[in-house]
């Protein structure tokens, strides 16, 4: 997907990049541009025979690297003995035109990658590598592990239903260890403590009014003001969230990576969390189902996570919320499409507000 977002790199800079993280022992054979993605460029790298044959204490020793925003675990080389391909993800140019709430969102993900690892049992890439400083290349970057299957989106269609059912119930156990981690604040992730808010009603408002603005910045066409009288009139609805649990906000098909083994298909690993925020579970259902409109449809999904996680069921309060977490990541995306070719910009802002209207309807029938 061409992206005006994508801060694409030579292969030479990609080499550097490799030598710098991982020493001169590791060698590159082929370098891969991933192009399934729309706001990222990402890499990925084969590695030579005998990749990760450097001693121990080459290069870099410790966590930081003696300079903030720089991780390489001591013995870089090491850090890939053994891989045949790795990763690389690179951030957006500082400078480049982006919705607010997507400036310096790297961090988020990486910090995210952290958190699962090491409070769950959900399959994600390891960080290999990251560096912050944009002082190697103009931007953010880091390495990751490499999934070797494939995106649950080029499967799921020729997939029975039996099969496509199981993984979507191992999904619902997945997401709702994830929403077992709490954080210390409602929001996206940020170290200013005027974006972390004590309630999930007060950030959830801030997070919508933003995108609004950038919506109008960017000239959008939105009926605006029934967003706004939607807002006000279910605000109640949001007063049910408690706690805040991280959500991923984009675990969609072409983020849930999938193999085939003798029993049918199981989730390799789960990417892209760059989105994430501290919220109510709830929002995870409209973005991991985009292509819905009730998550009662996803019959296996939503049985699967309502016994793992012991909410005991599915109340009206919940399908409001729902259509609200739906409604905002459609006006995401009709928001998002300045940085599209014309044609697929076109397309996706079309959808975009036509599921905006059916999100509005539901939301301005009669509340509870």
């Amino acid at each position: 997907m061409k992206s005006r977002t994508k801060n694409l790199l030579s292969e030479e800079e990609i080499r550097r990049l490799v030598e710098v993280n991982f020493g001169k022992s590791v060698g590159v054979s082929k370098i891969e541009e991933l192009k399934g993605g729309m706001f990222n460029a990402i890499y990925r790298i084969s590695l030579k025979d005998g990749a990760g044959g450097g001693h121990a204490d080459e290069g870099t020793e410790g966590c930081e690297n003696g300079e903030e925003g720089v991780f390489v675990e001591a013995g870089r080389a090491n850090r890939v003995k053994g891989m045949d391909q790795i990763i690389l993800k690179v951030g957006v140019m500082p400078g480049t035109t982006l919705l607010t709430y997507e400036q310096d969102v790297m961090p988020t993900e990486v910090e995210c990658y952290r958190l699962i690892r090491e409070k769950t049992t959900v399959p994600v890439p390891e960080v290999l590598a990251y560096d912050f400083s944009k002082k190697q290349i103009r931007s953010n970057y880091f390495f990751m592990t490499a999934l070797e299957g494939c995106a649950l989106s080029a499967v799921s269609k020729k997939m029975d239903a039996a099969d496509l059912n199981r993984v979507k119930a191992k999904l619902a156990g997945y997401l709702e260890q994830i929403h077992c981690i709490k954080g210390e604040y409602y929001g996206y992730f940020s170290e200013n403590p005027v974006c972390q808010y004590r309630t999930w009603k007060e950030a959830f408002f801030q997070m919508f009014r933003q995108i609004l603005s950038d919506a109008k910045e960017h000239k959008v066409k939105l009926p605006y003001q029934r967003i706004e009288n939607v807002l006000a009139a279910c605000a109640g609805y949001l007063e049910e969230c408690k706690s805040p649990a991280l959500v991923e906000y984009d675990c969609h098909e072409g983020n849930i990576f999938v193999r085939e083994g003798k029993n049918g298909y199981e989730i390799e690993g789960i990417i892209d969390f760059e989105r994430a925020f501290w919220g109510d579970p709830i929002a995870d259902f409209p973005a991991a189902f985009i292509l819905g409109d009730d998550i009662r449809k996803e019959e296996a999904f939503l049985d699967s996570y309502l016994k793992a996680s012991k909410r005991g069921a599915y109340t009206e309060a919940d399908a409001k919320r729902y259509q609200l977490y739906r409604l905002y990541i459609c006006v995401i995306m009709a928001a998002e499409t300045f940085r599209y070719g014309v044609v697929y910009a076109k397309m996706q802002g079309m959808w975009a507000k036509a599921q905006i209207e059916k999100c509005l309807k539901e939301l301005e029938k009669e509340n509870i």
